[in-house]
């Protein structure tokens, strides 16, 4: 498996060697835009807004606008804002995994051990991953990627770490945004529903859920590419028209 990330896990005065991995991969069967005619390929250029000048990228620096004002930064200049943190995933502290919001989790990576050639290296990293099991914490930690910052939660698993990325409270938008319409529910209908609910219970198992969608777009591909015409069937939603009645349909079955 291919690291995304090396550098080292700041646990107090103790630098642990660690690699980050992706824990996830993509499913999706990904569509290219083509010309319609020819099936050639469809390119993005990167332009100049002022000039209308297609730009090569030894041409094309960062920059930030502030107050109507376009400065500039080189990559060795945004470097060197944070030299030392672009290296380390600093522990901020330890705390209970149900302290941080579901809602702030996100993206998940696996943390595994730097090269066997340096030395200490596992005895540091079985040293956090076992102090942090026996004391049931979860750790905080912050670091630096592609001249971002980011906090994320780490803890022990399997025979490594596992890292979710935390959102910062900024990035969540309220639920007080999205609309609900109210509407008042009989108590006998809300008990049907947590009896509909108690029957539907079951015992989670993750293996056995896999992604259908894409292997059915794969089959549609390949029967394309064999020359079979591919039927487009009008999808029609069902209409609910009384809840009590599907209540009690559901119960039946």
């Amino acid at each position: 498996m291919r690291s995304i990330w090396s550098g080292y896990i700041a646990f107090g005065t103790i630098l642990i060697p660690i690699r980050s991995y992706a824990a996830s991969e993509d499913l999706h069967i990904h569509f290219h835009q083509v010309h319609k005619t020819d099936c050639g390929r469809v390119h993005y250029k990167k332009v100049c807004e002022k000039d209308g000048k297609e730009l090569t990228a030894d041409e094309i620096i960062k920059a930030v606008e502030i107050a109507g004002q376009c400065i500039t930064f080189t990559d060795e200049e945004i470097k060197a804002l944070k030299p030392f943190s672009s290296k380390t995933m600093e522990i901020l502290g330890f705390c209970n995994f149900d302290e941080i919001p579901l809602v702030a989790l996100s993206k998940p990576y696996y943390v595994g051990t730097e090269s066997p050639k340096k030395g200490g290296v596992g005895q540091s990293f079985l040293l956090l991953k076992e102090a942090m099991e026996k004391s049931n914490k979860v750790a905080i930690v912050k670091w630096l990627l592609r001249s971002n910052e980011y906090i994320g939660m780490l803890e022990p698993y399997q025979k490594g770490f596992l890292l979710k990325l935390v959102m910062y409270i900024d990035q969540i938008r309220s639920a007080d945004e999205i609309e609900v319409i109210k509407a008042k529910v009989d108590d006998d209908l809300v008990e049907k529903g947590v009896k509909v609910i108690e029957k539907m219970t079951f015992d989670f198992e993750w293996s056995k859920y896999s992604e259908t969608y894409t292997k059915q777009v794969r089959e549609l591909l390949e029967k394309k590419a064999l020359g079979e015409e591919i039927k487009i069937s009008e999808i029609k939603l069902p209409e609910t028209r009384s809840i009590e009645k599907e209540l009690a349909k559901m119960l039946e079955h």
